[in-house]
């Protein structure tokens, strides 16, 4: 039963994925693999011609991968998460299995996390770097556990390498994630080889094996570990903020995972005349919550913790599984899956094409701005804030839209800050007016000299 209901979520994500117009961050990390794959540069990501720092370029590599396979869409970028949330819901499952030898427990795992409504509903499915990030940081765990109880150093290497390629889709928090699962063996132990002995000092040193073969060959590796480390600690905000976040942060994160979150109560009281906490269980948790201190004392956003969700994933379902002697509780857990499965199906049949003819979708006002200008007119991008608009003029252009001053002799631009040019038309969003103007002959040159 588990395996039919996985089946019917990951193809619950498919209806209508490619007409949702792009969300969030998408445009961003699209819009970067749109440039590399364009100009041929694949080591310094790129933003509308500038250089980017903020995140190292994997994930933008994988999307221009994806692009040999699925023509520039929202369905190509979208790709490489739902490739990683399909590995992903696998590995759980085989890590489940390993710690307690039970296929249908194992199932389960695989069938809470995949079902968890933040990432059956978001970021599943989303061309954001989280559920890439959270298969290698979580693949890296397993391969440190794996080292932790056969002292293979194998493993330990494989570890390393892991985490190494994690810091490659979001830089300084792979490490972190890494050091923390490090010490928690180590306490788990009561052992400090596990953070002083060869096989550690082994990780630490292939963690750094890919970035470093990756940071030597820029133009500006200095510049790009200084903007890692801005990102990795621009969260941090007053002793105000961090009280108001710590108060508030386990509610987020408890509303992110539902229904299961509410579900492992239940089965907590269902389960509470036989309750047990094996090893297992003792050590998943104490990953889970030392790992979870970092984001829950700091200003971070609820979907940073999602590499710990396979863990909580595993602890949820030992707990599930076992309430699962309760008709009323096998009966409740029926009825969840059946809804929130068919919730989603129902999301991606209706909702996505109301978002993507909506007044205010940035796929229209771009179609809009299409019909106005010929799309073998150069046309430069002054409007950063609306990414998606400016990406969709130059998928269908067949080359990315750059900054004025980045553009050979442009002709029009996309605007949203002063007036550039003559206006040909305006589209008044929430907080924000989005222009297309034409460009004076004069100001071109200027703008080239």
């Amino acid at each position: 039963m588990f395996l039919v209901f996985i089946l019917l979520a990951l193809l619950s994500l498919l209806p209508n994925l490619h007409r949702y117009t792009f969300k969030n961050e998408e445009s961003l990390r699209t819009q970067i693999a749109f440039e590399m794959w364009h100009s041929g540069h694949y080591l310094q990501p790129t933003l509308f011609g500038e250089p980017y720092f903020n995140k190292p370029p994997l994930f933008n590599w994988l999307i221009v991968l994806y692009s040999h396979i699925i023509p520039w869409s929202e369905l190509t970028a979208r790709a490489v998460s739902l490739t990683s949330l399909t590995l992903l819901t696998l590995l759980v499952g085989v890590f489940s299995y390993y710690l307690f030898k039970n296929i249908r427990l194992s199932l389960l795992s695989s069938l809470i996390l995949l079902t968890s409504g933040n990432i059956l509903f978001f970021y599943g499915y989303l061309a954001e770097i989280d559920i890439t990030f959270s298969l290698f940081v979580f693949l890296g765990m397993f391969f440190l556990y794996l080292w932790w109880e056969r002292a293979s150093f194998m493993f330990a290497l494989s570890a390393g390498l892991v985490f190494g390629i994690s810091f490659m889709l979001k830089g300084l928090p792979a490490y972190a994630f890494m050091g923390i699962s490090m010490i928690s063996f180590a306490l788990y132990r009561r052992d400090i080889r596990y953070l002083m002995g060869k096989g550690a000092i082994a990780i630490y040193l292939f963690s750094l094996i890919v970035p470093a073969l990756w940071l030597v060959q820029l133009a500006e590796p200095v510049e790009y570990i200084k903007s890692l480390w801005r990102e990795s600690f621009s969260r941090v905000g007053g002793e105000f903020s961090r009280l108001s976040h710590m108060l508030f942060y386990p509610l987020i994160n408890f509303k992110d995972l539902l229904p299961w979150s509410l579900l492992f109560l239940l089965s907590l009281w269902y389960g509470r005349k036989e309750l047990t906490f094996p090893s297992q269980i003792q050590l998943l948790t104490l990953l889970f919550l030392l790992n979870y201190l970092p984001y829950w004392i700091s200003d971070s956003s609820g979907r940073y913790i999602m590499p710990l969700y396979p863990l909580l994933a595993i602890i949820f379902s030992y707990y599930t599984y076992r309430a699962l002697s309760s008709e009323l509780f096998k009966r409740l857990l029926l009825f969840t899956l059946v809804s929130v499965i068919l919730l989603r199906l129902l999301y991606g049949i209706f909702f996505f094409p109301y978002a993507e003819n909506r007044e205010s979708s940035r796929k229209r006002i771009a179609e809009s701005m299409a019909g106005y200008v010929s799309m073998r007119s150069s046309i430069a991008c002054q409007c950063q804030e609306e990414k998606s608009v400016c990406l969709y003029l130059g998928i269908w252009k067949g080359e990315p839209l750059r900054l004025l001053t980045k553009t050979r002799d442009p002709e029009y631009s996309v605007t949203c800050g002063e007036h550039m040019g003559i206006l040909i038309a305006e589209y008044r969003l929430r907080g924000r007016t989005i222009r297309l103007e034409k460009l004076k002959h004069s100001l071109s040159a200027a703008l080239n000299y």
